[in-house]
């Protein structure tokens, strides 16, 4: 402690009384009243000079604080007097301290000093205040903090300090540091950890933030909290980034499925979907061809995107009699998966072939009415069935050899039962 300290404590000492009274008073401070109190604060501090200003900063803290402490009433006053902290450090920090490079560099010295002064103490308001001011240090001033740092021996040190200083040497880029620190805060919460994790995430450090959360947050079935985006984002772009999209581009020039397998082979689940992603639009694009269509229900299969296998046959398919084994395979997939999302597909197949008005056609759209009635009564809906084919009767009934074909299924299909 100097003698300018101990000075101006003795000084200040009615003030800082009043000011500590004015602060007890009630059982909830409005922001309008801490902030009423922070311009008194600065109006205080204006009468002294420069460097006086900066040490009367820490005089006032220091004074709220250990009378808090030595009342025994920390846990209750805590949510009022860390607000008044910060505002006093911002009023200060706007009107004095950052506006002479002398005084900022001063300001971060004794911020450094005071958060390793009470580096046992979880509850003293400096790692909060040197985690929020420690952005707007210039690199020389970070640089002697780090060198401060090292020099300490932190391995008592409160969950505050751990975290706070942690924060700083992950700003910095010691990130092995930080982790070192953050294990000795452990077991940690979504919030302790959500700075830490959103910085990576800034920097797209995407495989470190992935290690955080194995190191910190294992168990992924626990709900992350605020915690969940970053892990999401962190999962699917580091995933991203390790796929070599060159190559799937040059995969596009003439596709195969044999290929695409290989290529596939060595990637996580979360790799092959961002890649069927990926491929599947620009594919739909070529689906002129016939060998691509093949390639394309193939990885439909491997995706099982059931409303993007309904779409390629109500679009894509317009002849059902020639329908290749491996299409045939896809749309029976599709019916035992997705029933309700056959249906137009089927609709639309029994019509396209009985328009064609040749008895082979209507061979196949009476076997497709029968597989048709068989998905109806999956779904337990027999008069959605009966009225379908009601409809398709009447529409098609001067379809002498259709209605014969239909006539003669219907003691195989029975609804009810």
């Amino acid at each position: 402690m100097t003698n300018t300290y101990r000075r101006l404590r003795t000084e200040m000492e009615p003030f800082l009384k009043g000011m500590n009274r004015k602060l007890k008073s009630s059982r909830y401070l409005s922001p309008n009243q801490i902030e009423t109190f922070g311009l008194e604060v600065k109006s205080e501090l204006q009468s002294y000079k420069e460097d006086e200003q900066l040490q009367g900063f820490f005089v006032i803290i220091d004074f709220v604080y250990e009378q808090a402490q030595q009342d025994g009433q920390w846990s209750s006053l805590e949510r009022r007097l860390n607000p008044f902290f910060d505002t006093v450090a911002h009023y200060l920090y706007t009107a004095y301290f950052s506006k002479s490079k002398k005084l900022k560099a001063r300001f971060a010295k004794m911020l450094g000093t005071y958060v390793v002064q009470a580096m046992q103490d979880d509850d003293a308001p400096y790692a909060r205040l040197f985690s929020a001011y420690m952005k707007t240090f210039s690199a020389d001033q970070i640089d002697k903090l780090d060198h401060y740092f090292i020099g300490q021996d932190m391995k008592d040190a409160s969950r505050s300090f751990c975290i706070a200083i942690s924060y700083f040497y992950l700003y910095i880029g010691k990130e092995s540091q930080a982790i070192t620190l953050m294990k000795q805060a452990s077991p940690l919460t979504a919030s302790e950890a959500e700075a830490h994790i959103a910085l990576l995430t800034q920097r797209e450090r995407y495989e470190q933030v992935l290690r955080w959360f194995d190191t910190f947050f294992p168990n992924k079935s626990d709900k992350l909290g605020t915690l969940q985006e970053y892990y999401d984002q962190s999962t699917s772009l580091h995933d991203s980034s390790s796929i070599q999209y060159e190559t799937w581009d040059r995969w596009l020039k003439a596709p195969s499925f044999k290929r695409f397998k290989t290529l596939m082979s060595h990637y996580s689940a979360k790799q092959k979907e961002l890649v069927l992603d990926y491929l599947l639009p620009h594919l739909e694009e070529r689906l002129f061809n016939e060998a691509n269509k093949l390639v394309y229900i193939q990885m439909l299969l491997e995706k099982e995107d059931f409303e993007r296998i309904q779409r390629y046959f109500l679009l894509h398919e317009t002849n059902p009699l020639e329908l290749h084994e491996q299409k045939q395979l896809l749309l029976q997939r599709l019916a035992e998966a997705r029933p309700a999302l056959s249906l137009p597909v089927y609709h639309q197949f029994i019509i396209r072939l009985a328009e064609k008005r040749s008895r082979k056609y209507y061979v196949e759209a009476a076997e497709y009415v029968d597989k048709l009635a068989f998905i109806y009564k999956r779904l337990n809906e027999p008069n959605r069935y009966k009225q379908f084919k009601q409809t398709l009767l009447k529409r098609y009934q001067s379809y002498r050899a259709f209605i014969e074909e239909l006539k003669r299924r219907e003691p195989n299909i029975n609804m009810d039962s």
